[in-house]
């Protein structure tokens, strides 16, 4: 009687074991779901490569002064009548993303009483390939066809004067020769354009003085 017995007592002890290890493979099983979810979550958080953003990179800081003569000029009203404009330019680091960089000249025409009669833009007039250059131009205010030139232009692209189309401010056709006759001033802008973006622009204002007729007398 004693086997049987024995066998009585073994029986609910080797369940609990298979129960215990059964229960032990079910956490091993949910450790395991619990990590291959960790790893597809860290998954998602992960950026893409073209989703990294990219850093931000500020215009380029210039500065354009004048080095020479009064902001307002005083010049006859002949074809000949000329006014040097001398500039210096400096533009920031680093020069790969800043240069070159583009100078124009803007000018527009009033009237007595500051209306404007027309206006316009010559574009790549000059060109900046270095941090700091001076730039001289000779302006014409009152000759549109030889309008302005690079006049410490590089000899091997030396390219002459250029002209200035000046629309009206409707900006659908040049302005009259009629239109012109009531020119009293012209303002004229120079700006420096870095390649990577920013501006810096100088103003002179050129006052138009009356020339008498040969045969007025005098005074």
């Amino acid at each position: 009687m004693i086997i049987p017995i024995l066998v009585l007592v073994m029986a609910p002890q080797q369940q609990i074991e298979q129960q215990l290890q059964h229960q032990q493979q079910q956490l091993e099983q949910i450790h395991q779901d619990i990590q291959q979810l960790q790893r597809t979550m860290d998954t998602f958080d992960k950026p893409a490569p073209q989703e990294k953003a990219e850093p931000s990179r500020s215009a380029c800081s210039v500065e354009l002064r004048r080095v020479n003569g009064p902001e307002q000029r005083r010049v006859p009203a002949n074809l000949a009548a000329s006014v040097p404009l001398s500039l210096f330019s400096t533009i920031s680091r680093p020069a790969n993303s800043c240069l070159p960089a583009e100078i124009r000249v803007t000018a527009s025409y009033l009237d007595a009483n500051d209306n404007l009669i027309c206006s316009g833009v010559v574009e790549n007039i000059a060109f900046q390939d270095s941090l700091t250059q001076s730039v001289n131009l000779e302006i014409r205010p009152w000759n549109f066809r030889e309008f302005v030139r690079w006049r410490n232009e590089p000899p091997q692209i030396n390219s002459g004067s250029k002209r200035l189309v000046c629309l009206n401010p409707e900006s659908t056709a040049e302005a009259s020769s009629e239109d012109l006759e009531r020119v009293s001033s012209a303002r004229v802008r120079a700006t420096v354009l870095p390649k990577g973006g920013g501006l810096s622009t100088t103003e002179v204002q050129v006052n138009l003085v009356a020339v008498p007729p040969k045969n007025s007398a005098s005074t």
